[in-house]
């Protein structure tokens, strides 16, 4: 019950737009697989959990490269779906990775906690 007071208005925002986003992904997912609106939810899900990524900025990247990972790979069902092409689709995901890596601050958080990995 603590955790959830020091959750700022913010946070709060974006575990709220995680959970939509999953479950419009989700959805989009077991509902006519491979439909073009099955493409178009899935895209929506991918919009909602981009914000959920800057919106939570959670200090651990495992999670984040959790987020990132689920919305670059609605982004890609997208794009395989209208264009069947895995040119473009290998190409959008890339881009969309980087964009959210590095707008987000994936970046920094990676420099920030390097200190604290395993030295062999």
């Amino acid at each position: 019950m603590k955790r959830v007071r020091e959750l700022t208005f913010l946070q709060f925002f974006g575990y709220l737009a995680l959970v939509l986003g999953l479950l419009i992904e989700l959805y989009a997912l077991f509902d006519n697989p491979g439909s073009r609106v099955s493409g178009d939810d899935m895209f929506g899900g991918a919009v909602v959990l981009g914000i959920a990524v800057a919106f939570i900025h959670s200090p651990h990247l495992p999670f984040n490269l959790i987020l990132i990972t689920l919305s670059t790979l609605g982004f890609a069902d997208f794009t395989f779906i209208h264009t069947h092409s895995w040119l473009w689709t290998i190409i959008l995901a890339i881009a969309v990775a980087a964009f959210l890596i590095y707008f987000f601050g994936i970046r920094n958080d990676v420099r920030r906690q390097q200190s604290e990995w395993f030295h062999f």
